[in-house]
């Protein structure tokens, strides 16, 4: 562990981030001092913004390119990472884009330490979750869990239940769930719950307590809980800022 400690100290490539995640269009990437700053961005997550290059957000804060109930969120888990030196992994999030549209990321943070161990910043990832095969899908029943989850929303989906579906143990169909979705299989339901209200608030005036219920959750508390947590704002707020977008 020293030796490899010594190696890492003796780099002084400070751009070698930008240059590695450059090359990884469906990885969004960013470093952050303690200010909340960006000090480091790549093409792809300034495109996400509708910027041309990661330059374009030095020196910026997030609320300078996102709403305020998506900034205020991101700034609340930054605060976490720093406060505490924990980091926060594959968090699943949907991410709305600058121009409309959206997608599944799964979003890492960790905290950047200087040599003396005090931290200093963090940096964060965000992985785009590609659509699966349909070879893949077949695999092991994880289609008819897939089919099962999406018709039966408004249900209970509980894991034995759906691991039974697929012929699997709970443990076998996380596995299978993560290698074909790169999610839990809790996860899975998850997004598709939200994706679900998502598509509601967009495209429909139903009453969120009405998607709530349609969606699986208990009431329109527990759905603003869980949509806020995972778009970065309230039900409310998503489907002003959809319209917004819409009628740019």
């Amino acid at each position: 562990m020293a030796a490899d400690r010594d190696f890492l100290d003796r780099i002084d490539s400070p751009g070698f981030c930008e240059s590695l995640f450059a090359v990884l269009p469906d990885v969004l990437f960013c470093m952050k001092d303690r200010d909340g700053f960006y000090r480091a961005a790549n093409r792809a997550f300034a495109e996400r913004l509708g910027l041309k290059d990661g330059s374009r957000l030095l020196h910026r804060r997030a609320q300078d390119f996102f709403p305020a109930e998506l900034a205020a969120t991101y700034q609340s888990q930054d605060q976490h990472v720093l406060t505490t030196g924990k980091s926060l992994v594959n968090e699943l999030e949907l991410v709305t884009k600058r121009r409309g549209g959206s997608g599944w990321h799964l979003a890492t943070k960790v905290p950047l330490k200087d040599r003396s161990g005090e931290i200093i910043g963090l940096a964060s990832v965000s992985r785009d979750l590609r659509t699966p095969e349909a070879g893949e899908l077949e695999m092991s029943g994880i289609a008819r869990v897939a089919d099962h989850v999406r018709n039966h929303l408004d249900s209970e989906l509980r894991s034995q239940t759906l691991a039974e579906i697929a012929g699997l143990t709970p443990t076998q169909l996380d596995r299978r769930m993560k290698k074909v979705f790169h999610l839990s299989t809790a996860q899975f339901v998850r997004k598709i719950r939200i994706a679900h209200a998502a598509d509601q608030l967009r495209t429909t005036r139903r009453a969120i307590a009405e998607i709530a219920l349609d969606c699986g959750y208990g009431d329109q508390t527990a759905l603003t809980r869980q949509f806020r947590a995972t778009v970065g704002m309230p039900p409310a707020a998503f489907r002003e800022h959809a319209r917004s977008l819409q009628e740019k």
